[in-house]
């Protein structure tokens, strides 16, 4: 996902951990350097730190030892994040669930999405109200344009599924999180949990509301599903998608209320 352009003044930094980028982009009119400076390093401390707790691919990470069965004093956010783990596969019929992956209990699928609110919320200590935060496309997004006098949300472009460099539709995002699935950038690296196949629900799966965790499982849970994840999607009151399977776009919730294209050129 991409921020379209926006007039006005960017302080942007980035860090490469978890095999990805996580980028910064404060639009706060009275930042310094200084002060986003001091801000993005504990943001960076805590991305290395949640690192070494939840990496299946580091062997010394807490979440690695647990999948290989051993026995230890799980630190409360682990226990945080099992707790949102349950919640989310609750709320999906199972669609999401990360005791099924292979080898054990993985929260990748929610753990990314965990940290973007958490990093915002240092973000937000450090006395900054208005910027974007990606970990590797799951975006939380506080505050609103400065300078608008309609307090505007963040304009957030949903890539499209079949060219990384397009962009498939747009929405707004204020004080929320956006989060996408597909198997365009990275394959398929999504399992169905109760076939331990490759999703085949959609192509690509797109969620927005107010929890950064949250949203990232559901997306991981329609690439599943795909649209006949309208059934419990549906009971989410104020949460949004936005589903491509083939050619054919479907889309729920307020922040699609318009009419948006679909990459086969239809309209939902």
């Amino acid at each position: 996902m991409t921020t379209a352009l926006i007039p006005g003044t960017v302080r942007t930094r980035l860090e490469h951990v978890w095999s990805t980028v996580v980028t910064l982009d404060v639009r706060d009119e009275h930042a310094t350097d200084t002060g986003v400076d001091a801000a993005w390093r504990s943001v960076v401390a805590e991305l290395h730190r949640i690192d070494r707790v939840f990496s299946t691919f580091r062997d010394d990470s807490v979440i690695s030892r647990l999948r290989r069965g051993g026995k230890q004093v799980v630190a409360d956010d682990v226990a945080e994040v099992i707790d949102r783990c349950l919640e989310a596969r609750r709320l999906t019929d199972g669609a999401f669930d990360p005791w099924a992956a292979p080898g054990g209990f993985d929260p990748s699928g929610l753990v990314k999405g965990w940290a973007a609110d958490r990093c915002a919320d240092i973000v937000r200590q450090h006395g900054f109200p208005s910027f974007t935060l990606d970990a590797a496309g799951d975006l939380a997004c506080r505050g609103s344009i400065p300078g608008s006098t309609e307090h505007l949300g963040w304009p957030i472009g949903i890539t499209h599924p079949d060219d990384p460099l397009a962009v498939a539709a747009v929405v707004d995002v204020r004080d929320s999180a956006i989060a996408t699935s597909g198997v365009s950038q990275r394959g398929e690296h999504v399992l169905d949990p109760r076939t331990g196949e490759a999703a085949r629900g959609a192509r690509q799966a797109t969620v927005v509301g107010t929890d950064a965790a949250l949203a990232d499982a559901l997306a991981t849970a329609l690439l599943v599903e795909g649209r006949d994840g309208a059934r419990w999607f549906s009971a989410l009151p104020g949460w949004s998608a936005y589903v491509v399977d083939g050619g054919t776009t479907t889309a729920w919730g307020p922040a699609f209320t318009t009419s948006i294209p679909s990459p086969g050129g239809e309209e939902r």
